[in-house]
C-alpha cells in the first residue's frame, strides 16, 4: 500500500495519520488484543463501512501510530470522542482508498 498521510486533532493536539501496511497490521492487532477478534484488515474495513465504532477506533489508532504518534490504546480510546467521528469519517475513507492500488484497466475488461 502507498502511504497517504492526513492529520487528525484529538484534545487539541494534531496527529498525522498514515494509512499503510503498518497501520493495517496495527488495526488487526487492536482487534485481536482489545476485542478478542483475530480478523484481517478487509474484515475491519467491512465493519467500518457498517459504522462499527470499534472499527473506526482500530483504523484511526493504527494510522496514528503508523504516522508517528506514541500513545497506548487506552489513552487513545479515552481521548477519542463521538463528535470526532463525523469529521474523521471522510478522512479515513479517503486515506484507506488512497492507500489501495489502482485497478488495472486491462484486468477490469477481462472481468
Amino acid at each position: 500500500m502507498a502511504a497517504p498521510v492526513k492529520t487528525v486533532t484529538l484534545e487539541g493536539r494534531t496527529y498525522q495519520l498514515a494509512f499503510n501496511n503498518k497501520s493495517a497490521r496495527l488495526a488487526e492487532d487492536v482487534y485481536n488484543e482489545q476485542y478478542g477478534r483475530d480478523v484481517n484488515y478487509l474484515e475491519i474495513l467491512k465493519d467500518m463501512a457498517a459504522f462499527k465504532h470499534r472499527a473506526l477506533l482500530a483504523v484511526i489508532y493504527g494510522a496514528m501510530i503508523a504516522g508517528g504518534a506514541e500513545m497506548d490504546y487506552e489513552t487513545f480510546e479515552d481521548a477519542f470522542t463521538y463528535d470526532a467521528i463525523d469529521g474523521l469519517r471522510d478522512i479515513i475513507k479517503k486515506g484507506v482508498f488512497d492507500a489501495l492500488p489502482e485497478a488495472d484497466p486491462e484486468d477490469a475488461k477481462k472481468n
